[in-house]
């Protein structure tokens, strides 16, 4: 199964809404090593979270992008949007994400996309201009509230070009009906979080799981003082191997860390083949 259509071409999980489905994610979607970062700052393996573009991103599977955004004053158009991670500021911008979002679903147009806006930061951020760089670049793309609980069958048939959910905060410069509910990331609260400790965390949200009535996030991410973020695809190649456990089936959105590193992209699209059957049955 290649990983870029992987939604497209597993036409059984179309009676599941997103916020049924399992997807995976990647956290802090845009702090990655091929991006450029000051040189007076913590070093790129504190920031970086991800190998590669968010393009390389959605190709290998990945359907939730986690995004962190501040505010240029100096930018133009949607370079005026500027990615970081903890405050700390790199090079891709919303003008990257755009980009590869629309590049992305030319070539791949029965993929479905969360835009996870999950931190917008700075007292001056403009959230006017940020609204309408969104409409102007991504509306034909953007799928309406109204809609979210639609199955993605009945989204396909509503619209041959709407396959992205922009999800944020709520603020009153933000189109309501185009921006969805700020979605609920379950983390540990804990910046340092060792695998051992992360496996604990997962063990206690899914003993009693959000419901399936609107996307949320299970944040699946190591991180350690020195080396920054970890690479776990070891770990997450055990503990949701559907073969081994039922963790992939109680998730909506799974956030990791170097995405393409595990087997999570298969475990996603059968823990959702599995859902799309049980609803038969």
């Amino acid at each position: 199964m290649s990983t870029n259509n992987w939604m497209g071409s597993t036409p059984a999980i179309d009676s599941l809404s997103i916020s049924e489905l399992t997807l995976p994610g990647t956290h802090n979607a845009g702090s990655d090593w091929r991006a450029s970062y000051p040189l007076f700052g913590p070093p790129r393996h504190w920031l970086a979270c991800q190998h590669d573009s968010f393009h390389a991103q959605l190709n290998h599977g990945s359907r939730v992008l986690d995004i962190r955004l501040t505010h240029d004053q100096k930018g133009e158009g949607p370079k005026k949007f500027v990615i970081h991670h903890n405050g700390h500021r790199n090079s891709r911008t919303l003008e990257n994400l755009i980009t590869d979002v629309n590049k992305f679903l030319d070539s791949n147009p029965d993929e479905f996309i969360i835009l996870d806006f999950h931190s917008i930061d700075g007292s001056d951020f403009d959230y006017d201009y940020f609204n309408k760089m969104m409409i102007h670049f991504l509306g034909h793309r953007l799928v309406p509230r109204q809609n979210l609980s639609l199955s993605l069958r009945e989204l396909k048939r509503a619209s041959t070009q709407q396959r992205v959910f922009a999800a944020a905060r709520s603020h009153w410069q933000l189109d309501h009906n185009l921006f969805h509910d700020l979605i609920s990331h379950r983390w540990s609260g804990n910046g340092i979080t060792s695998p051992d400790e992360l496996r604990q965390f997962i063990g206690s949200v899914l003993q009693n799981p959000p419901g399936t009535w609107k996307p949320w996030s299970l944040s699946a991410t190591s991180y350690t003082a020195l080396g920054g973020p970890v690479d776990i695809h070891g770990e997450l190649n055990e503990w949701f191997d559907l073969d081994k456990s039922d963790w992939a089936l109680k998730c909506n959105i799974i956030n990791v860390d170097f995405m393409e590193e595990s087997d999570l992209v298969e475990f996603c699209r059968i823990a959702s083949l599995m859902k799309a059957r049980q609803r038969t049955l």
